[in-house]
């Protein structure tokens, strides 16, 4: 009798600790892009990185190149881009960008050294994007993917400044006033870009975005994204961590399921040691599964 009720409980705590081990989060969970839209289109990490290609080129008008984009290791980078295209989509950017230079290509290649993305320099009039590397900085900072990948859009959004437009001459002034954004950019185009990306990617880090850089953000909101905000107002905590679900209770759950399965094994053993293991035929115990 005893013999089984140890057994019993040596299975039970084999797995409830394995249950105790983290699941590895999908790709889909771990990127938080703080929505300036309601989401349209949502990513499905069901679907198949084909159907994920074409659908970012018909919903969002993109033209995406480059063999990347259907290789199942860069599932996650996909993702943030999906994620991040879908939370500007309500606000003028894309429209702009668009009425710019048309149907944009997206190459998704290699570029090697330090630069993970770039427009028009490693292929004339596209946006390249390095995801080796990008899938290097999704595992500590998924944020970074978001952010590079809109200042590289935004260098293809500035392609007309030397008219010097209306929203380039407003720019121009204010960094002449402001000077450098963040730790990156030491010209007006490459702070333009920093300044649009974080306020995409409140929660990419080391976000530059402090009540100090009001300025850059008013701007960024009102003449870039028609009043949209990529989370709260500045100077109010971002929820970065807003998707994940709070594991606490399942914890203390767990964890108090396998301290009562040790308090019946330490019973049991107590019970066997008192009364000759031979009784209750622990000698037949065995953890061979065969």
């Amino acid at each position: 009798m005893i013999a089984r009720v140890v057994r019993a409980v040596i299975l039970a705590i084999a797995v409830i600790a394995v249950s105790l081990v983290p699941t590895p989060a999908r790709a889909d969970e771990r990127v938080v892009i703080p929505d300036a839209c309601t989401v349209t289109h949502p990513y499905d990490a069901a679907s198949s990185l084909t159907d994920l290609k074409s659908g970012i080129e018909t919903n969002w008008g993109f033209l995406l190149t480059g063999k990347y984009w259907t290789d199942e290791t860069y599932r996650p980078i996909v993702a943030v881009i999906w994620r991040t295209l879908d939370a500007i989509s309500c606000t003028p950017y894309l429209d702009t960008l668009h009425a710019k230079v048309g149907a944009l290509e997206l190459f998704a290649t290699s570029i090697g050294g330090w630069t993970a993305g770039d427009y028009g320099l490693t292929k004339a009039d596209a946006v390249s994007l390095d995801f080796p590397q990008l899938l290097t900085n999704y595992q500590t900072d998924p944020g970074h993917v978001s952010r590079l990948f809109v200042h590289e859009m935004t260098h293809a959004y500035t392609r007309d400044r030397s008219s010097n437009p209306a929203y380039w001459a407003d720019f121009t002034a204010l960094y002449a006033k402001n000077g450098r954004f963040g730790s990156y950019g030491s010209s007006a185009s490459e702070t333009f870009s920093e300044v649009v990306g974080y306020f995409v990617a409140r929660c990419a880090a080391n976000n530059p975005y402090t009540v100090s850089e009001a300025a850059y953000y008013d701007f960024a909101k009102n003449e870039v994204f028609g009043g949209k905000e990529f989370g709260p107002a500045l100077g109010q905590p971002v929820a970065c961590d807003a998707t994940v679900q709070d594991s606490s209770g399942a914890y203390e759950s767990a964890n108090a399921a396998v301290q009562a399965a040790v308090a019946d094994r330490e019973a049991a053993a107590e019970e066997i040691a008192a009364n000759g293991a031979e009784v209750y035929g622990y000698e037949s115990l065995t953890t061979d599964s065969n």
